[in-house]
């Protein structure tokens, strides 16, 4: 009876170990599937985090270089507008130093490109007076040579190289009353 007895607890012991066994190995086994399974969710999904990691960086570059531009327009329309001349040529010539101030101001990024000559009142920047107004008008290109995002969205847009552009206008009231 003692050995019947000892051969049914070494059974159960004998049981005990093959199922622990087995299920050690099925978890051994799930861990690698699970492994395996977040190794190829991770190459689905990383693209993508790429893809909007480097979408922030340039929507937050081309920002950087538009509040760089809207700033260089109110304070060049500020400027402009506390002039005082006796006549347009003479307000003309005091905007001319106001632009020529501001023209050297350079963009932070290479994003857009901004050139404005620094002898004349061109298409990039330009200041003139209208009604008793100030107006500032502010033009800068998408860089077609240095940044891949043009690239990009030439591609998507269909070649519509002006789908970027920046064009600022500020208005302000001129504190000249005199014309």
């Amino acid at each position: 009876m003692r050995r019947v007895l000892a051969q049914q607890l070494l059974l159960l012991l004998l049981i005990r170990k093959i199922i622990f066994s087995f299920i050690f190995l099925m978890k051994r086994g799930n861990i690698m599937r699970q492994k395996a399974q977040a190794l190829v969710e991770f190459a689905l999904i990383f693209p993508l985090f790429l893809l909007l990691v480097f979408g922030i960086f340039y929507f937050s570059s081309i920002f950087s270089d538009y509040m760089t531009l809207n700033t260089i327009a109110r304070n060049s329309a500020r400027e402009a507008a506390v002039v005082s001349a006796e006549n347009d040529t003479e307000r003309n010539v005091k905007y001319m130093e106001i632009r020529n101030r501001y023209a050297k101001n350079i963009l932070p990024l290479d994003i857009y490109t901004w050139n404005p000559s620094p002898d004349r009142n061109d298409t990039p920047f330009s200041i003139t007076h209208q009604d008793h107004n100030v107006v500032v008008n502010i033009n800068a290109t998408m860089n077609q040579n240095g940044s891949m995002l043009a690239t990009i969205v030439d591609g998507l847009s269909g070649n519509e190289p002006d789908l970027l552009n920046l064009s600022i206008t500020y208005t302000m009231y001129s504190e000249d009353n005199k014309n």
